[in-house]
């Protein structure tokens, strides 16, 4: 039917009779009305801006599977206010009869409004029998304005005869018509011609995909209610095909376990699986309809792999007409195939409920063609499905090291579990390939049993490769602290062991030298990752690699060669990005000691948002690299004014922590960090808390002296603090970060400074300077004392070098300011301001004066910068005074 737009027909010259009825068949008036838009309808007004994009010469194609949205969205861009006219034909199969078809169509365009009458020689050629393509032709050329005729659901035209005429209208071009064809599949009008000579303007299946925000809107208008990540998985689950939306929609209604039902939405769904059935399978001929359901088992889809799986020698060409009959085949590349997640998942449901067997069977055919592909992660998945406990053995016998050391640890766990426990306990390689997977996850008692299998199921005569597997597996147990494993592993003369065995070996000795405590050599360490590092990079071993990196990077910062840390760890970064995964578990310790070098320098912003991207990762962390990650992250915020948040952030991290090894410069560089956050925050409590946990983790360290001296400073008792950072200038005193020497030159010259001994600080502070500059330690002069900072000022007047720019920058980044101390008696009475006894009654509890306890009050509101009780428990609070 005729959409009016602004003017909505074209100057005749008088009337002329209708057209007979045995011209022009009789149509129903349902055919000729635009979709009523739902209420619910998610506007696209993107994509009705494309379709505003075609010229007047253009043939219009939306062309999308079932469900994609096409008529509705058609239906909203015809009906905006302003538009052209719009003659809407809703094609089925009995419009294979040409007359039936442009009956429809000159109906629509004859509606009402126009008295059903046509003028001129058309009106002449109509009444006695004419062409009707000729008439249409004729009515549409002299249209104006011009009429956009839109024929929905053009798949239904198969009749060589209708084809031929709709071709001959496009051909003839009359001047008012702007022709619109949606379609399942791509209408036979010649589309490579009309696309070469300009006149074809498209909207395929991967533009009317929904978006992640039109998925929100979608559901939003829906009255759904969820969660920025449930909609993302429901985004993923469908890929963005509206009908799998809608469908989701409604049944997210009857649920009241959103999560659950998220994770088991498929196309097996009983209203996707309805749809499925009825509008995208119905139209296959069934030997298509099962040659999708026997290749629904894989993907990735290879064409010979299909050809494999049906026994047609012609899948490739099959597959190839599906993809471009309907988009929910999707051609990823020649010769390489992709089907629509639900609809693979409901024809593989369906296969698995109705031909178990033939499941199982064509999931070992799969396994075997990728076996033999060299793709072990396709391999595992399809044995463990076939549920061949044997081929899944095999496999990872053959590749398992391979894929842990390249980073796929989730199917390698996977395959483990599909084997069993009792076909682990009786083969060594099984068993030991566990055990490393167990020790890389932490989970300890777990690799301890693996372990004991393995030496109980051990052969009489072992190859070198087992010999390997075994002697890494030991290594790194006992560099985890489980004795008793004192296994030989093979010499240096490890030719004949398989490269990925080979890089293992060397990163497992790697890690003992390292974990092994007094006798730890750093020197043998560092050559093992330099080795494990070039083997990982000639055979592709990423995660090995990454990790390799990540070590070599934690030995350059225990010897506090920062420059050699940035170095390694940005290396490691970008090693994890050649291999898609930056930000990732890979490269969480990386990016912490990246943040940590952020700080050192003084660019607590950069740092803050460095370690905030590592942390927005999905991936569970190793326990090491969180705990750097939130401590740096934390320290960032408090330097740039959080402090109570930055406090609380390390003090969670440090507790979720716990007593996991760690190497013990690190555990001092974050113990130190979070120290003087505290003191910053006024929090002595908690100062002194950390200061116990680093001592009791690392033993008496000269870091030690540095915190009681920080102590002593914020009490206000300089010449404590400088008494005891006197040590530290010893050469034989020893201490395990560099940058300690710098602080306990500020130290100094705060004291002396503070003292009046003017010349005694600047001769620290110049010591300070020139201790830093060696290392590129900036951060210490940002939080150095407030008589210190005066010095610095009038310093930066006078020196214009490089590195006195970059103090004054790292000083103008840092907020310094730091909290006032509570006294020991302000705390107690702090500790009881969140009660309900009154002034006279806290003095009662002291046995003193109640003008001394209204006197604390006033200490306590100043010092927090608070004027009310309620105001000064709040306050206390947020800088962890209070719990």
């Amino acid at each position: 039917m005729l959409v009016p737009g602004p003017r909505s027909e074209p100057a005749v010259s008088g009337p002329v009779p209708a057209a007979p009825s045995s011209v022009l068949l009789r149509v129903r008036p349902s055919k000729l009305v635009v979709p009523e838009l739902p209420a619910e309808f998610t506007a696209r007004p993107a994509l009705r801006a494309r379709l505003d994009l075609a010229t007047p010469s253009q043939v219009v194609v939306v062309s999308a599977p079932a469900g994609s949205g096409k008529t509705l969205l058609l239906a909203d861009w015809v009906a905006r206010p302003g538009s052209p006219p719009t003659a809407w034909v809703s094609v089925d199969p009995d419009d294979n009869d040409p007359r039936r078809l442009w009956s429809a169509v000159l109906s629509a365009l004859l509606s009402p409004t126009r008295d059903g009458r046509v003028d001129g020689p058309a009106g002449a050629a109509l009444r006695y029998g004419g062409d009707l393509v000729d008439v249409l032709a004729e009515v549409l050329d002299s249209w104006d304005p011009p009429v956009r005729v839109v024929l929905d659901d053009v798949q239904e035209l198969t009749g060589q005869d209708v084809l031929r005429d709709l071709n001959r209208l496009i051909r003839l071009q009359p001047a008012g018509l702007r022709l619109v064809l949606a379609s399942r599949s791509d209408p036979p009008i010649s589309l490579p011609r009309l696309r070469l000579e300009g006149r074809l303007h498209e909207l395929r299946a991967d533009a009317l995909r929904f978006s992640l925000p039109d998925t929100s809107a979608l559901l939003a208008n829906a009255g759904l209610t969820l969660r920025p990540s449930e909609v993302a998985v429901l985004h993923a689950r469908t890929e963005g095909w509206v009908a799998g939306l809608r469908l989701a929609a409604l049944a997210l209604r009857r649920t009241d376990d959103v999560r659950a039902f998220l994770g088991s939405f498929s196309g097996d769904e009983r209203s996707v699986a309805e749809y499925l059935t009825g509008e995208v399978l119905r139209g296959l001929s069934p030997d298509l309809q099962d040659l999708l359901r026997v290749v629904s088992v894989c993907s990735p889809l290879a064409a010979d792999l299909a050809a494999e799986l049906s026994g047609r020698g012609d899948a490739d060409r099959v597959l190839d007409e599906l993809h471009h009959e309907t988009a929910l085949v999707e051609r990823t590349s020649p010769g390489h195939y992709r089907i629509h997640p639900l609809l693979r998942s409901y024809l593989v449901a369906d296969l698995a409920r109705h031909r178990p067997d033939s499941y199982r069977a064509l999931h070992a055919v799969a396994a075997r063609w990728w076996s033999a592909a060299g793709e072990p992660v396709h391999a595992l998945r399809h044995a463990e499905r076939a549920g061949d406990r044997g081929m899944t053995a095999e496999l990872v016998r053959g590749c398992g090291v391979a894929l842990l050391v390249g980073g796929d640890l989730g199917p390698l766990h996977r395959a483990l579990a599909a084997v069993g426990a009792r076909e682990r306990a009786a083969d060594p390689w099984l068993a030991l390939t566990a055990a490393i997977t167990q020790l890389d996850g932490g989970d300890l008692p777990a690799a301890v049993t693996e372990l004991h299998n393995a030496r109980r199921a051990w052969p009489r005569t072992s190859d070198p490769d087992l010999d390997a597997l075994r002697g890494s597996a030991e290594l790194l147990a006992t560099a985890r602290g489980l004795p008793g494993w004192t296994f030989a592993p093979p010499g240096d003369d490890t030719g004949r062991v398989r490269p990925e065995l080979r890089a293992l070996l060397h990163a497992s000795r790697a890690v003992a030298h390292l974990g092994i405590g007094n006798a730890a050599d750093p020197e043998l360490a560092q050559a093992e990752l330099e080795q494990a590092v070039d083997l990982a990079g000639a055979h592709d071993l990423g995660y090995l690699e990454v990790q390799s990196l990540w070590m070599l990077a934690s030995l350059a910062a225990a010897r506090g060669d920062q420059r050699a840390m940035v170095a390694r760890a940005e290396q490691a970064v970008a090693t994890a990005s050649r291999h898609g995964r930056h930000p990732s578990a890979w490269t969480a310790g990386p990016m912490g000691l990246l943040g940590y070098a952020d700080l050192l320098r003084g660019e607590p912003t950069l740092a803050a948002g460095r370690t905030a991207e590592a942390l927005a990762t999905a991936d569970t962390l190793p326990i090491e690299a969180a705990y750097t990650l939130r401590a740096v992250h934390g320290a960032a915020l408090a330097d740039l004014g959080q402090r109570a948040t930055g406090l609380a952030e390390m003090r969670a991290a440090r507790a979720a922590f716990g007593d996991a090894p760690a190497p013990a410069p690190l555990l001092t560089s974050l113990a130190v960090m979070e120290h003087r956050v505290a003191l910053l925050n006024g929090n002595l409590p908690a100062a002194a808390e950390v200061a116990r946990w680093l001592n009791a983790r690392v033993g008496p360290i000269g870091e030690a002296l540095l915190l009681r001296a920080w102590t002593e400073a914020a009490r206000g008792h300089h010449d404590a603090a400088r008494t005891l950072v006197a040590p530290l200038h010893d050469p034989d005193q020893p201490v395990l970060l560099r940058h300690t020497v710098v602080e306990a030159h500020l130290v100094g010259a705060e004291a002396a400074l503070q003292a009046g001994q003017d010349g005694a600080g600047r001769a620290a502070l110049e010591a300070a300077l020139a201790a830093a500059e060696a290392i590129g330690a900036i951060r210490p002069f940002a939080l150095a004392g407030p008589l210190t900072q005066r010095e610095l000022d009038a310093r930066t007047a006078r020196d214009r070098g490089t590195f006195a720019a970059r103090v004054a920058v790292a000083r103008g980044a840092v907020v310094p300011d730091p909290a006032v101390l509570l006294s020991e008696r302000e705390m107690a009475v702090l500790a009881l301001l969140p009660s309900l006894l009154s002034a006279r009654e806290i003095a009662d509890e002291f046995t003193v004066s109640v003008n001394t306890v209204k006197s604390h009050i006033r200490s306590i509101y100043a010092k927090l910068g608070v004027s009310s009780r309620r105001d000064a428990v709040l306050g206390a609070r947020d800088r962890g005074l209070l719990p």
